[in-house]
């Protein structure tokens, strides 16, 4: 018999698809696993188990405070609820928690506005003055940008709104965006239009030749308010006459009185007119080059509006020019490098725009393609879209991340992870694919978030959400071409995401009772950086052996560990009271997970010599380990406690450094399995697997 040594000092590839098996010539198969699920995967090379969720709150306002006597009431989050981030400044991050309009539970749309885990401020649609009506249909399709103290909020269907956080954190406003002048478009009207004449207050605006009517309503439901282009020239439509005749007043003066076309006049881009008529509201919304951009809406859904330069509610086309001549007085409106502008993507197919993200080109993400938007600056002369990519992005929760100078995105597919980046070679932007050998991680993927500076390991992950609940998290390296794939599962489903302050939040919707029922609302959680091994914890440092506040938990049989051993489970009461066997004065008690992580096969690959396929006995394991406390090797539980006295009632020392595990049996695809089921830590840093063979396993064939 002969027998080798197969080293594996890296795992930061990941879990690799089945499609990898054969590749044992890869450096990507020697870095990677066949399983990784519920692991950190380090930029230096090794693997850790992944830490908890903290609970932050389920709906404070329909949950008990637990007193420890009463029965608790804990009702979560509606199950269609968002999270999204508010920065107002460095140190004054905010989590709000959307909660949409459901006619048939009657509620209306909610904001919890939460400060450092503690919700300061609630807002309800249509109370108090507050306007955000997001219904459960539209909630997947709501986008959103900030500057400063406000965020605005845009949605195909809806008027954008404008969140405003006041002067104290408590002070929150939420209300319709109020335009200086709303952007204009064609709707190819099919019907002409005539001034009565050139200037002037009180001019008719005749319809003829055509089915387009005016309808007596202000705007954003009716005519009224709206402005039109026409004749070189701009018109405040003041006064409604009849379905074709409507009055106003002239703003910019128009060259002539002609009759225009129905493709030679516009009107105002965003209303609620139905679609014979032309409207709709901004589906997507950026800031970039110190305008507002909104991309598409329900009628112009490939059509680009910026504002003007530094005035951001000002779409106006044109700027005011007066000029005196022979004692009277002209103004007209010229187009200059600060005017708003409109400009609609030509391309060969439908390109409904769904994101915008500002890099040193606005990227547009549509339903079919990637485009940038170029010009430095941008102006209304120079605006120039091209399509770099055809992979499209999907509807719903699907905003693009930035990472270092990466934009990644989920394909409309919702199984690739692609990055939109520049490419010097070709002088163009490509969409590299960050899950080609790892194509079973993703699968109707939808939101995606970007976690920096995460405990400490100088690395970036990238979380996105699967359609099952489970999480693909991604750490990437772009500087140093790291990638990395692995899984998180949960005592029941991950719904949403957001990251806030350099943490990863998360609204979960957790078993009931008896472990396979999901509960009819979210948790908000937050992912822990403590070396804390539960999902939706809580943690106390008082000192006794009975407890109470353990909300979510209520009837449930939970893990436990006091003072930093492992305790029996314990199933806690309906008020939330739980009790231990012993003192503790550090506990923390949650839903456990396991961590797994499996080796590809173990195949010795030489030139014409390969041992894969053949029975291979596996004899040995050396696992190198940093500051750990537990672990099993393909159902082995590893030794940590080492003899000695005064050991009773302590708990593990952490280790570091190297543990054998003698192995057996004959495999002819042999692998190594760790599983990690105690809520206590482990990083795994490199194995070392000796293995025994035929003498003439070898031989060349």
């Amino acid at each position: 018999m002969a027998t080798r040594k197969i080293s594996q000092n890296s795992f930061n590839t990941g879990q690799v698809g089945p499609f990898m098996d054969g590749r044992v010539d890869s450096q990507l198969y020697k870095t990677g696993l066949e399983t990784c699920e519920n692991m950190l995967l380090l930029p230096q090379g090794g693997m850790q188990k992944r830490k908890g969720f903290k609970f932050i709150s389920a709906d404070p306002d329909n949950t008990t405070t637990p007193d420890g006597s009463t029965s608790l009431t804990t009702t979560g989050f509606h199950l269609q609820s968002r999270l999204i981030p508010f920065k107002f400044t460095d140190g004054q991050e905010y989590v709000i928690v959307l909660e949409p309009k459901d006619t048939g539970a009657g509620t209306e749309a909610e904001m919890h506005i939460f400060y450092q885990n503690t919700r300061v401020a609630h807002l309800v649609n249509g109370s108090g003055g507050q306007v955000f009506p997001i219904t459960t249909a539209e909630i997947g399709d709501v986008r959103f940008t900030q500057s400063f103290d406000v965020m605005i909020l845009v949605h195909p269907d809806l008027q954008p709104i404008q969140l405003q956080r006041g002067s104290v954190n408590t002070d929150w406003s939420a209300s319709n965006l109020v335009f200086d002048f709303i952007p204009l478009a064609n709707f190819s009207f099919g019907t002409t239009l005539t001034p009565s004449a050139t200037s002037g207050n009180g001019i008719n605006m005749t319809l003829s030749n055509g089915t387009y009517e005016w309808v007596n309503a202000t705007a954003p439901n009716g005519h009224i308010g709206m402005h039109v282009n026409i004749n070189g020239g701009l018109v405040e439509l003041t006064g409604f006459t009849s379905s074709t005749v409507m009055t106003g007043n002239v703003i910019f003066e128009m060259v002539d009185t002609e009759g225009a076309n129905g493709n030679e006049w516009e009107i105002d881009a965003f209303s609620n007119l139905n679609s014979t008529l032309g409207g709709g509201q901004p589906r997507s919304v950026s800031f970039h080059q110190n305008r507002l951009i909104f991309g598409g809406t329900r009628d112009k859904p490939q059509t680009i509006f910026g504002s003007q330069s530094g005035d951001f509610f000002n779409f106006n086309p044109f700027t005011k020019t007066v000029t005196e001549s022979g004692g009277s007085t002209t103004v007209t409106g010229d187009i200059t490098d600060d005017a708003g502008f409109t400009f609609t993507i030509a391309s060969d197919q439908l390109n409904i725009i769904r994101h915008l993200i500002s890099q040193q080109s606005l990227f547009i993400f549509t339903s079919d393609g990637e485009f940038d938007m170029s010009g430095e600056p941008v102006t209304p002369s120079n605006v120039l879209v091209r399509q770099q990519t055809r992979y499209g992005i999907g509807a719903g929760v699907t905003e693009p991340v930035v990472v270092d100078n990466e934009v990644l995105f989920h394909d409309k597919s919702g199984k690739q992870c692609r990055a939109f980046v520049y490419n010097f070679n070709t002088d163009a932007y490509s969409a590299k694919n960050y899950s080609l050998i790892h194509h079973d991680i993703l699968d109707g993927a939808t939101q995606i978030q970007h976690l920096t500076n995460y405990s400490n390991n100088n690395t970036n992950y990238v979380v996105s959400l699967n359609s099952d609940g489970s999480l693909g998290i991604l750490g990437v390296n772009v500087e140093f071409s790291v990638v990395g794939w692995n899984k998180w599962t949960t005592n029941g489903e991950f719904k949403a995401l957001g990251v806030v302050d350099n943490s990863l939040y998360v609204l979960s919707r957790r078993f009931d009772n008896d472990g396979s029922t999901l509960q009819s609302g979210l948790f908000l959680e937050q992912l822990t950086e403590d070396d804390i091994f539960l999902d939706s914890f809580h943690t106390t440092s008082a000192s006794g052996s009975s407890f109470t506040g353990a909300q979510g938990l209520e009837g449930q049989t939970v893990q436990v560990v006091a003072d930093g051993m492992k305790h029996p489970d314990v199933t806690v009461t309906n008020a939330g009271n739980f009790d231990l066997t012993r003192t503790s004065s550090s506990t923390q008690i949650g839903h456990s997970y396991t961590s797994t992580a499996k080796t590809l096969n173990l195949i010795l690959n030489a030139p014409a010599q390969s041992t894969m396929g053949e029975k291979v006995r596996k004899v040995l394991v050396d696992i190198q380990l940093n500051e750990s406390k537990t672990l099993e090797v393909d159902g082995v539980t590893v030794p940590f406690r080492e003899l000695g006295t005064n050991l009773l009632g302590q708990p593990v020392t952490s280790f570091t450094g190297f543990k054998r595990m003698r192995m057996t049996g004959y495999h002819t695809s042999p692998q190594v399995t760790f599983t990690i089921t105690d809520p206590l830590p482990c990083t795994i840093l490199s194995i070392v697997t000796e293995v025994k063979f035929g003498a003439g396993k070898l031989q060349g064939g």
